[in-house]
């Protein structure tokens, strides 16, 4: 299964201010793989960010 999240999407608790420097935690009770991208389209020019996280054993 997979989860495609926009963080500009979230509401509860509180939307994720626009402009804005933030970080993100990842919690679960089951040991999974995470893969966060990010793209800024704040310029023509857009950058892509991605980063895989493995379960530590």
């Amino acid at each position: 299964r997979t989860l495609h999240q926009r963080f500009n999407d979230l509401q509860d608790p509180a939307p994720v201010p626009l402009d804005t420097d933030y970080a993100s935690v990842i919690d679960s009770d089951v040991p999974i793989v995470v893969q966060h991208t990010r793209l800024d389209s704040r310029q023509a020019e857009n950058a892509l960010l991605s980063t895989v996280a493995y379960p530590v054993s």
